[in-house]
């Protein structure tokens, strides 16, 4: 009777194994990674990696105009929060030694109080012309956490996240009534959509804009904000399979633009 006891519960634990194996197989594993997405580095040449352009309301400008000239001032400055870096601003990554030494500086003023607010745009220069353009993330994100130095004003900030179907999300990052730089950690809500239904598709989800917004009780005659080292733990899955750089847009663009075209339906005879 024991034996048979045995062997029923041998048989129980081979069909267990069996059932996680396959519940292993059908859903992707976590692979969490930790990505920075913006370090407001320079180049070797002293320019910046990415440029950033300060977009404030009209009572950020020179006679309360929409087409005014700004007051607000953006630069890139050798700083860092030493709680992080340490006092030589470098950081140990993996087999990697980084250094990081500079953070974007925002001097923000307006010409009377109230809620103000001043965007942040990450911008690309093309044809001497520049264009907003949202920072991509990779995977399905977790969390985002970007470090932020303040100086006790009473100014709330907001990052703007946008989905594959440009739909814009608003995510309270806090209050920067502290002093010093303070890190600040972002969860994503699961109700925010990070992919798409078919293969193929540029579903890009990103970081479209930093909002910094005035209390109307707090002063506004002109303060400095810095920011540093945005970046976000995210689960980047395996999504291999046969053919699965066909479903990869930039892979499809290049080879479209190298294959021969056919003839067009309109060089038939009929």
């Amino acid at each position: 009777m024991s034996i048979l006891k045995n062997k029923t519960f041998s048989l129980c634990l081979v069909c267990l194994i069996i059932l996680l194996l396959n519940v292993i197989n059908i859903f992707p594993q976590e692979n969490l990674q930790s990505i920075v997405l913006e370090d407001f580095e320079l180049s070797s040449d002293g320019k910046p990696n990415r440029l950033w352009v300060a977009v404030p309301n009209r009572f950020g400008r020179k006679d309360n105009l929409e087409s005014g000239e700004s007051l607000e001032k953006l630069s890139w400055v050798e700083s860092w929060p030493e709680t992080y870096f340490g006092k030589d601003g470098v950081l140990n990554e993996g087999n990697e030694t980084k250094q990081y030494k500079h953070c974007l500086a925002l001097y923000l003023a307006f010409n009377r109080q109230g809620y103000n607010y001043v965007e942040l745009y990450p911008v690309q220069e093309k044809d001497g012309k520049l264009y907003k353009t949202p920072i991509p993330f990779q995977g399905i994100v977790k969390q985002i956490d970007m470090w932020m130095w303040g100086a006790n004003y009473q100014y709330d900030v907001e990052i703007v996240l946008i989905d594959y179907r440009g739909i814009e999300y608003r995510l309270p990052v806090g209050s920067l009534k502290h002093v010093g730089w303070k890190n600040y950690v972002i969860p994503i809500p699961n109700y925010i959509s990070q992919t798409g239904q078919y293969i193929l598709g540029d579903y890009q989800f990103a970081l479209t804009k930093i909002v910094i917004w005035t209390n109307p009780k707090e002063r506004v005659s002109g303060a400095y904000v810095y920011i540093d080292h945005i970046k976000y733990l995210t689960n980047i899955f395996d999504k291999r399979y046969d053919g699965y750089n066909l479903g990869q847009i930039d892979t499809v663009r290049n080879l479209w633009e190298k294959a021969p075209k056919a003839p067009s339906d309109q060089d038939l005879n009929n």
